[in-house]
């Protein structure tokens, strides 16, 4: 834009500003987290397509600690529940298509049915 800038100086890029802007973003004021869906970037926050939500060293600082809960309810639904498939369908009858999107995940999405297990 025309600007000269000597070596050494600090620059300071204001995030909030280009995050609303919105000449590159739709509708930017809008809390729209499916405009990310079918993306190919990392929720990480490691693309700067991500700056609404933080991106690169002053990213989110809890990703770490919010995905080690994730696995450990997931780990804990396996682990104290039985699963089977609801009306007595068989492993062999599923539909393991897959689409694509930000990670892989299935056409038609799997039903299962949980009991407790005793213990």
């Amino acid at each position: 834009m025309g600007y000269d800038i000597a070596a050494g100086t600090m620059v300071i890029t204001n995030a909030w500003a280009i995050g609303r802007d919105p000449s590159l973003w739709n509708e930017p004021e809008e809390f729209r987290p499916e405009r990310f869906l079918n993306s190919p970037i990392d929720f990480k926050g490691l693309n700067f397509q991500l700056i609404p939500f933080c991106a690169g060293r002053r990213g989110c600082p809890g990703i770490s600690f919010a995905m080690a809960v994730n696995e450990r309810v997931l780990a804990n639904l396996v682990h104290k529940f039985d699963w089977a498939l609801p009306g007595g369908a068989k492993a062999e009858d599923l539909d393991i298509t897959e689409c694509p999107g930000v990670g892989i995940h299935r056409r038609i999405p799997l039903l299962a049915a949980a009991t407790p297990r005793s213990c």
